[in-house]
C-alpha cells in the first residue's frame, strides 16, 4: 500500500476532510511559480534598450511645420522606444463636454513622418482624454519584441466629470520586461500645489489596465518601469523678479530650491521613490507664443519648470534631460533620453532551473505544511465619519517552515470577501518563513454603503476569513462605530431631521414640522450665495478634500458655517457631492427615461416636473432659483448655462442602476433638460 501523502493528512487533521489530487498539484504549480521568480537572474540575460519620453503642452495650438528640434536630433543613435505626451492639445467646448478627440490624427502623423527621418518606427498605441494625448511609437525592427499592449485613463476635473485634467497610460511588454508610460495635466495656478498633489494620487489609483483574460486590474506601478509624463504645473515660490535674475546668470540649482515638486518630493508628499535627472535649462514656462520672452500678457505668469520627465526603476542611466525651442506655444516642450536593462529569458537554461526546483520540491513535500498567526482577531475603530478613510494594521507573521500562500475568501453564500465599506490590502499573498506581511484594514464610508448605516439598517460590523492555502482558516472580526452623515441619505429622510442629523431624533412623515428642504441643503446654498456668486469658475474647480470633510462635518453637528474661511470651491464642490450622494436622485430614477424624452420641450420638462413628489420638487426649483442668480453673476464668475447643465445634470438626473452604459446621446439630453431652467 503506498505511502499517504503528508498533505493530505495534514488537511484531514485541519479541515476534517481529505483535500483530493488536483488540489495539491494546484499547490505545487504555485510553489515552483514562486520559485522560478526568485532564480529568475540565473536565466535571463539583460539587454541595453534606449528610451525617449517627451511631454509639451501645446496651448490647443496646430501642429507646427516641423518637430524636427524635438524629436528629430537623435540621428547617430536612435531610441528604441518614443513616447510623447500632450497637454492642452484640444481646448474646444466640444471637447471639454462631449469628449470630441479628433485632433489626434494630424498630430499622431507628424510625429511619425519626423521619426521615420531618422529610422522607421511604427505606433503601438496611443490614447486620448480631451487635451491630453499619449503616443508611443518602436522601431519597426522591435515589433516581434512587443506584447501586451493595453491603455488606461482617468480625469480628475471636478468629480472626474471635466477631463481637462488627469491622466492617460500605456503599458507594453518589450521582450520580457515591462515598461509603463503615463501622460498627465495636473491642476493650474500658483497656490495650488496641494491639489496638485491630490491630483497625482487620483490619478495613480485610478489610471488601471483592464486584464484581457479576466484577472484583476494591472496598476501603474507594477512594472519594471514607470516614466510619468506631463504639465504637472508645479510653480516656484520666488518673486517674478528674482526667478527672471536667477535665470539670467543660470542658478538652477538654487531656483530649484523654490520649486514646488523639488519640496513635495523631499517632503514624501508626490512621487515617492520616482527620479528626477538634473534640471539644467531654462524654465519652460510661460512664453508670448512664437517668442523667447515670458510671458508679458495682463497676467505676467511668472516662469516655471511645469513640463517635467521622471522615472521609477532600477538600473536607468540618464543620457539626456533638456527643453526644445518648439517656439509655437506658450511651452516649451522637455524630452528625457536614457537606457535601460531589459530582460530577456534563455529558454535552455530555464528549463534546467525548472528541474532543479522540480526535484527540490519533492524532498520538501513532507515539510509544506503551512501554519501562522495573526496579531490581533477583533480590530475595533472608534468615530467613523463619512468619506474620510481610517485604517489600523493587522500583522500576519509566517510560523511555519514552508512558504505560506494566503487570501481573504467570501462567507458562504456571499460573493463579496468585505461589505462595501471595508477594504483589506493585500487580499492575496505570499509569506516566506519567519516573514511578518502587515495587512491593512481601511473602512470608508461612501455613498453606496452610507444609506444602510445612516437609517440603522445596518452597522460597522464584519467578520473576514483568511484562508490559507493548504490550510486553515482564521477568522476576523472588524467593527466601528459609525457617526450619521446628511451624505448618503434621502431627500425624505432629511426634511424629517430639522435637529443635526447626528442628533438622530427624525419627526413622524405626517408631522407639520417636516421642512420644506433639508437644511444642510439650505446652509450650502445660503453660504455660497453671500460669499461666492462672484467666483471665478464656482463649479467647475475642484475643492481641497480635508476642507470639504470639514464642511461635512459642520453641516452633520450643527456647527454653524459662518466661520469657515476655506476656499470656496471646496463648498462649491460639497454642494455638488451632498447630491450625488443621495440615495435617490432629486430626479428619481424611475422618471430617468421620461426625462430624457421631454429634453427637447421646455413644455415637457416642466410638466414633468408635476410629477415630483413635495420634497424632491421644492429641491429641484429651489436649486435652478439658485442657479439662475449665479448666472446673473457671470461677468465676474465667468460661468455659462452649458457649463453648469453638464455638471449638476450629472448629479440631479442619474441613470437607474442597472443602467451601465449610458450613451453620449443621452448625457446630452441631461444637460438639455437642466438647460431649460437656467434661461
Amino acid at each position: 500500500m503506498d505511502a499517504v501523502n503528508p498533505l493530505v493528512m495534514y488537511a484531514r487533521a485541519n479541515d476534517g476532510e481529505a483535500i483530493d489530487q488536483a488540489n495539491i498539484l494546484q499547490l505545487k504549480e504555485n510553489f515552483v511559480r514562486a520559485e522560478m521568480r526568485a532564480r529568475e537572474e540565473t536565466f535571463t540575460e539583460k539587454s541595453k534598450l534606449k528610451i525617449f519620453c517627451g511631454t509639451w503642452n501645446v496651448n490647443g495650438k496646430r501642429p507646427p511645420d516641423s518637430l524636427v528640434e524635438w524629436l528629430g536630433l537623435q540621428r547617430e543613435s536612435p531610441p528604441d522606444v518614443v513616447a510623447v505626451g500632450f497637454q492642452e492639445l484640444d481646448l474646444t467646448p466640444e471637447a471639454l463636454i462631449l469628449g470630441d478627440t479628433s485632433r489626434s490624427a494630424p498630430w499622431e502623423q507628424m510625429i511619425l513622418s519626423t521619426l521615420n527621418t531618422i529610422d522607421s518606427y511604427y505606433l503601438i498605441k496611443s490614447r486620448q482624454l480631451v487635451g491630453m494625448l499619449l503616443c508611443v511609437y518602436v522601431k519597426t525592427a522591435l515589433l516581434p519584441k512587443v506584447s501586451d499592449v493595453r491603455t488606461a485613463a482617468a480625469g480628475v476635473g471636478i468629480m472626474g466629470m471635466m477631463g481637462n485634467k488627469g491622466g492617460v497610460g500605456i503599458r507594453f511588454n518589450i521582450y520580457d520586461s515591462s515598461i509603463c508610460i503615463v501622460n498627465s495635466h495636473l491642476s493650474a495656478h500658483q497656490e495650488q500645489f496641494q491639489r496638485r498633489n491630490q491630483d497625482f494620487h487620483e490619478i495613480c489609483k485610478r489610471v488601471t489596465f483592464e486584464n484581457p483574460y479576466g484577472a484583476s486590474v494591472t496598476t501603474i506601478f507594477e512594472h519594471d518601469y514607470l516614466f510619468w509624463v506631463g504639465d504637472l504645473n508645479y510653480r516656484l515660490n520666488l518673486p517674478d523678479a528674482e526667478i527672471k535674475s536667477l535665470i539670467k546668470e543660470a542658478k538652477w540649482d538654487q531656483l530649484l530650491q523654490s520649486d514646488q515638486l523639488t519640496i513635495q518630493m523631499q517632503q514624501g508628499n508626490v512621487f515617492k521613490n520616482f527620479s528626477e535627472a538634473r534640471v539644467a535649462f531654462i524654465p519652460t514656462y510661460k512664453y508670448d507664443p512664437g517668442t523667447n520672452t515670458f510671458d508679458t500678457s495682463e497676467k505676467r505668469r511668472s516662469p516655471a519648470w511645469c513640463d517635467r520627465v521622471l522615472w521609477k526603476g532600477s538600473n536607468v542611466e540618464v543620457l539626456e534631460y533638456r527643453r526644445h525651442e518648439q517656439l509655437s506655444s506658450d511651452h516649451r516642450p522637455v524630452s528625457l533620453t536614457t537606457l535601460v536593462q531589459v530582460k530577456n529569458i534563455i529558454q535552455e537554461k530555464r528549463q534546467q532551473v525548472y528541474q532543479e526546483v522540480v526535484k527540490e520540491l519533492d524532498k520538501m513535500e513532507n515539510q509544506i505544511i503551512p501554519d501562522a498567526t495573526l496579531s490581533a482577531n477583533d480590530v475595533s475603530f472608534e468615530d467613523v465619519r463619512y468619506g474620510i478613510a481610517c485604517s489600523q494594521t493587522v500583522i500576519l507573521e509566517n510560523t511555519g517552515h514552508v512558504r505560506v500562500r494566503f487570501r481573504f475568501i467570501p462567507k458562504p453564500g456571499e460573493a463579496r470577501m468585505t461589505k462595501q465599506w471595508l477594504n483589506v490590502n493585500p487580499p492575496f499573498g505570499t509569506a516566506v518563513p519567519g516573514e511578518r506581511i502587515k495587512l491593512e484594514l481601511t473602512v470608508l464610508v461612501d455613498e453606496v454603503s452610507a444609506p444602510g448605516l445612516n437609517f440603522g439598517s445596518e452597522t460597522l460590523s464584519d467578520i473576514l476569513i483568511l484562508h490559507l492555502d493548504g490550510g486553515k482558516h482564521y477568522y476576523l472580526h472588524v467593527r466601528g462605530n459609525y457617526l450619521p452623515s446628511c451624505f448618503g441619505s434621502s431627500l425624505e429622510f432629511l426634511v424629517r431631521n430639522p435637529l443635526p442629523i447626528r442628533a438622530n431624533s427624525p419627526l413622524a412623515a405626517d408631522n407639520k414640522q417636516v421642512l420644506s428642504i433639508p437644511k444642510e441643503l439650505w446652509q450650502i446654498v445660503d453660504f455660497l450665495y453671500k460669499n461666492g456668486m462672484e467666483t471665478v469658475h464656482l463649479f467647475l474647480e475642484s475643492g481641497v478634500a480635508s476642507e470639504m470633510d470639514s464642511i461635512r462635518e459642520c453641516l452633520d453637528t450643527g456647527v454653524p458655517l459662518d466661520d469657515y474661511t476655506g476656499s470656496i470651491y471646496s463648498m462649491g464642490e460639497s454642494l455638488i457631492r451632498f447630491l450625488e450622494s443621495l440615495v435617490e436622485p432629486v430626479i428619481p430614477f424611475s422618471m430617468y427615461n421620461r426625462c430624457i424624452e421631454a429634453s427637447g420641450s421646455f413644455s415637457e420638462c416642466k410638466q414633468l416636473l408635476s410629477y415630483l413628489s413635495t420634497v424632491n420638487y421644492n429641491v429641484f426649483f429651489y436649486l435652478m432659483a439658485f442657479l439662475r442668480e449665479v448666472l446673473n453673476c457671470s461677468p465676474k464668475n465667468r460661468l455659462a448655462p452649458n457649463k453648469l447643465a453638464v455638471v449638476f445634470s450629472t448629479v440631479l438626473i442619474r441613470p437607474p442602476t442597472t443602467d451601465f452604459n449610458e450613451t453620449m446621446a443621452k448625457k446630452k439630453d441631461k444637460v438639455d433638460f437642466i438647460g431649460c431652467f437656467l434661461r
